[in-house]
């Protein structure tokens, strides 16, 4: 009989949805430059891993919001009530390994391990499902994002990722699943490791009561050695016993006094289960309840399974429906903390809250605890929430020490952008005017970015600043012969606008609008303009403070690309790089009447030349924390003739 590649056609559906879904999504991304979806949305794992780091640390990790975290929960109780259901039907590095075997099964090289190496290696997903919870549950970071064979390739390998440790998972997942079936799943999969220890409950559930009641009578145990034993449990299970405890009646059983040994169920498994082989129910700890077995035997109910071939899909349908549900109800908090003399000022009832509904530059745990620091440094703000999946932020704070005024005024971070960087065009105006106004729905790094797209392309703006205030002001420098208050009014009030971002147009959609008609507040010449807009780098080093002027020298270069973001983010490297030598004791970058660079250095000890040299090399070394040297590329030219002066 000819092996059909889908005869499980309602499993073939749920698997081609979810592919579509992820696929899709990647189309359309890359076909709208500002879209970045979130590809860890609906990931149960991501989920059960920082509902683990909430209970230990009482922060959620990375972008994790309560979707993921009940998701997780409805696939872990699913497993204990039916089986495990995701990773035969969901599951998209599943399917892949799966469909990959298929080719490899038409090509005659697919085989399934047997024996003591099966055992042995079974054991490896489970050191990954160890470490992977144990450091997302001490750092609030998704260590799983690190090897991850989905989230590599559909994040295109971002910086959460180690290059080498994704595409050896996706090299477990893909290629070797051609010639070993299920692959990853069995030997590496730490979501599979998890599935397994909620499929062995009868085993895991009383180490999980144990550890309740101790936690409860007072005695202080770690969720870690929680997580070890139920780890270990699992495993050994798994290895010795090859079959798991479970509450679950649901299994697949063959009737014997019907089976005539034909073996298609064997041949149909995915997972290679010899499914002929059992006298009773299927107890293989691989079985996903994927019905292929069932469906592909040719004698009627020699294979049965109770509750029905629609029994799986509509557990799951079920099951994520209830979890979107249940997600809106109860929202969980990225970050919930509290300090100082909150207790205190609580039982006062000097406590009160400043919301803030979408604060665009949360967008992770760690931009969270970002903002927390800061907040916690003002002895007016007692506590924060975060929901940084939502954006939503709420802080807390003694109202007999500060006002929700203070508060918005200490959280804001006042901003300067230059829109015409680089040398001054030979049309300059000799004066630029201060225009300022106050503009609703402008807030932070996000929204000042969307000012700065909108009005870079008009060539009478030269730059702008913004400034505490409800609504927060912004003072734009410009030039009154090309451009007034009505042209920027109605620039920044526009509903949308479009920009150029890798080759591809981008439309964005704001809510701008200004408060009042603004006024003229000040006068700047370009040249101060410049100046008060320069990007200045100052730092000393070498015992700089130890001479005085007298014993110094300056060597100066012009430095038309001061502005650049790269150049500026690489001036550390530059002063690391320098400071190599003893002679040299300060750098220093900033606007005279034109932007330069200056080293200052003692005759003693070096001379222009040697930092010419210096500077000229293809490699920047720099000194690292823990003492050792790295070198980096030399992102800096250094063009004509420098000086060399006297601080005399």
């Amino acid at each position: 009989m000819k092996k059909k590649w889908f005869h499980n056609k309602t499993r073939m559906i749920f698997q081609l949805a979810v592919l579509g879904l992820i696929i899709g999504t990647l189309i359309f991304a890359a076909f709208r430059a500002n879209l970045n979806p979130d590809y860890e949305k609906y990931c149960p794992f991501g989920g059960i891993m920082s509902l683990g780091s909430k209970l230990n640390l009482g922060t959620m990790s990375c972008a994790i919001s309560e979707t993921q975290v009940f998701i997780g929960v409805g696939v872990l109780l699913l497993i204990i009530l039916v089986g495990k259901l995701f990773c035969g039907w969901l599951c998209p590095v599943g399917t892949v390994s799966e469909w990959f075997n298929k080719i490899g099964t038409r090509l005659g090289v697919s085989m399934t391990l047997k024996g003591i190496a099966d055992r042995i290696l079974r054991l490896g997903k489970y050191a990954l499902l160890f470490f992977a919870a144990y450091f997302t549950m001490t750092s609030s970071e998704l260590w799983c994002k690190k090897f991850c064979p989905y989230f590599g390739p559909v994040s295109g390998f971002n910086v959460d990722v180690v290059a080498w440790a994704s595409l050896l998972a996706i090299f477990g997942a893909v290629i070797a699943s051609i010639f070993f079936k299920k692959f990853w799943c069995k030997y590496a999969c730490p979501l599979g490791a998890l599935s397994n220890v909620f499929a062995n409950i009868l085993i895991t559930g009383p180490i999980l009561i144990v550890y309740i009641i101790l936690v409860l009578a007072g005695v202080k145990i770690g969720l870690i050695w929680l997580l070890l034993a139920l780890v270990t449990a699992t495993a050994l299970t798994e290895a010795i016993r090859y079959r798991f405890f479970s509450v679950s009646p649901f299994r697949i059983r063959p009737d014997k006094n019907l089976c005539t040994s034909c073996k298609v169920c064997d041949s149909h498994c995915p997972e290679g289960i010899e499914v002929s082989s059992y006298d009773d129910a299927v107890t293989h700890p691989d079985c996903t309840l994927c019905l292929d077995c069932v469906k592909a035997c040719p004698v009627h109910d020699s294979l049965k399974f109770k509750g029905g071939k629609w029994l799986p899909p509509t557990a799951i349908v079920v099951m994520i429906i209830l979890a979107l549900l249940f997600a809106k109800q109860f929202p969980m908090t990225t970050l919930s903390e509290r300090w100082g003399h909150f207790d205190e000022a609580d039982s006062l009832n000097r406590i009160a809250t400043v919301v803030f509904d979408d604060l665009k530059t949360i967008h992770c745990y760690g931009s969270a605890k970002t903002l927390q620091n800061k907040a916690a440094r003002n002895p007016g703000i007692l506590g924060i929430d975060v929901w940084a999946a939502n954006k939503k932020v709420v802080l807390y704070y003694d109202t007999a020490q500060i006002s929700e005024t203070d508060v918005k005024r200490y959280i804001f971070t006042p901003s300067r952008y230059n829109l015409r960087k680089g040398p001054a065009p030979e049309n300059t105006p000799q004066y630029l005017v201060g225009y300022r106004v106050g503009i609703w729905e402008l807030w932070d790094g996000v929204d000042n970015m969307h000012i700065y797209r909108m009005l870079e392309k008009e060539p009478g703006v030269y730059g702008f600043s913004t400034e505490f205030g409800e609504p927060v002001y912004a003072k734009f420098y410009i030039d009154p012969d090309l451009i007034g208050p009505a042209d920027l009014k109605k620039i920044i009030e526009q509903k949308k606008y479009e920009y150029v971002l890798n080759g591809d147009r981008v439309v964005e959609r704001v809510h701008f609008s200004l408060e009042n008609e603004g006024e003229y507040v000040d006068t700047l010449t370009y040249v101060q303009y410049r100046r008060t807009f320069f990007p200045n780098f100052n730092r000393a080093f070498n015992e700089y403070n130890d001479y005085s002027a007298e014993n110094m020298m300056v060597l100066e270069y012009d430095f038309p690309d001061a502005e650049n973001s790269t150049l500026i983010r690489r001036m550390s490297h530059l002063t690391s790089h320098l400071s190599f030598d003893p002679g040299i004791v300060r750098l220093r970058a900033f606007y005279s009447d034109r932007p330069v660079l200056q080293i200052y250095f003692i005759p003693e000890k070096t001379d222009a030349e040697k930092i010419d040299a210096h500077l000229r090399k293809e490699k920047l070394t720099c000194k690292m924390q823990d003492g050792s040297t790295r070198d980096y590329d030399n992102v800096f030219e250094f063009e004509g003739p420098y000086q060399v002066k006297s601080l005399k």
